[in-house]
């Protein structure tokens, strides 16, 4: 039985060994971004089900566990800015992750994040760090670098492209 391919057909039984294996793993990481029990909780249930609902796009390539905590990574740090909580996380701090969980091949996952991120250009790096990982808003970082917001949305956009094409 391949669990993944089993997972990508829609196999009920595949999404209940996957929560039963990699749940903690992911309730470890929301619990860091939030420090609230009830809210990384919340976040286990939405991340689960936001998995389940993009399988048919994860990759033969990766194994799940890498895919499902970097699904669970960008679904917390998006609902954290959407809701307007304040992100504690920068470059630093996702470079503790990958050291404070213990998670096999995830540590992979998050160093690729990282190199890269380390990659991009300069000027792109410097205005992606500051848009998704510090949650300025776009117009804060146009104005904090004297550019026209436009700048900034064709920065992000080429930032989140080269991200793609690294990791996928």
């Amino acid at each position: 039985m391949n669990l993944l391919s089993d997972f990508k057909k829609g196999k009920k039984a595949a999404l209940k060994q996957i929560y039963l294996q990699y749940h903690q793993n992911v309730y470890a990481l929301a619990l860091n971004f939030t420090n609230d029990v009830q809210r990384a909780e919340d976040f286990v249930h939405d991340v689960f089900l936001r998995f389940w609902e993009q399988r048919r796009k994860l990759s033969e390539d990766h194994n799940i566990e890498s895919q499902l905590i970097r699904t669970a990574k960008f679904y917390i740090i998006n609902q954290l800015k959407s809701n307007k909580w304040e992100v504690a996380c920068n470059a630093q701090k996702s470079e503790n992750i990958s050291q404070e969980i213990d998670i096999e091949n995830n540590e992979n996952q998050l160093h690729s994040l990282n190199k890269a991120i380390k990659k991009l250009p300069q000027h792109c790096r410097e205005i992606f760090i500051m848009h998704k990982l510090e949650g300025l808003t776009q117009k804060e970082v146009a104005d904090y670098l004297n550019i026209s917001v436009k700048t900034v949305e064709n920065q992000i956009a080429k930032a989140i492209s080269e991200l793609k094409r690294h990791l996928i």
